[in-house]
């Protein structure tokens, strides 16, 4: 197998596709906690002991493994009133810089929380104290992934505005 742009993002959009259908299923578990939870006070006047810390470990998880997929799939948000106003090819230049903003604030991002989860080490939940390193590393870890990811995007976007087009003949 050649080794091409196009074979590169499906190999990343798989993994990266895999990882948010992880996190969704985590979502799921925790939305199925919370009912459940909801229908234990309701019908028993008890809660589930520690499910405010457990989903507190979740969220980071949850919402960090969404992030890969959204980046590769281009699904992020984007400014485009100020491309109309140029021509197509200015346009495109100006949505690079966008991506390249978006690499700078991804490496920002994970910059921080590589530092917050260093000081979680001896860090654990209220209630159960179960330790929360693991889960911020865990975090830290996806969030890192995404550099190189949208780095592959910049990369790519640059690529389709530098690569020669075909003239048309009427």
């Amino acid at each position: 197998m050649v080794l091409t742009l196009e074979n590169t993002e499906s190999a990343i959009r798989r993994g990266a596709v895999l990882v948010a259908k992880l996190g969704v299923a985590l979502l799921l578990l925790q939305a199925f906690l919370i009912v459940a939870d909801g229908l234990a006070r309701w019908w028993f006047s008890k809660p589930i002991h520690g499910l405010e810390d457990i989903s507190g470990l979740m969220i980071s998880i949850i919402v960090a493994s969404l992030f890969p997929a959204i980046l590769i799939g281009r699904q992020n948000i984007r400014v485009t009133i100020f491309g109309r106003f140029f021509s197509p090819k200015a346009a495109a230049w100006l949505d690079v810089f966008g991506h390249f903003i978006l690499l700078a604030f991804i490496i920002i991002i994970a910059w921080q929380f590589t530092l917050y989860a260093a000081e979680t080490r001896a860090q654990t939940t209220l209630i159960l104290r179960l330790p929360t390193a693991p889960t911020m590393w865990l975090t830290t870890i996806i969030l890192i992934a995404c550099a190189p990811i949208q780095g592959f995007v910049l990369l790519t976007e640059i690529m389709k505005i530098a690569k020669p087009q075909p003239i048309r003949r009427a």
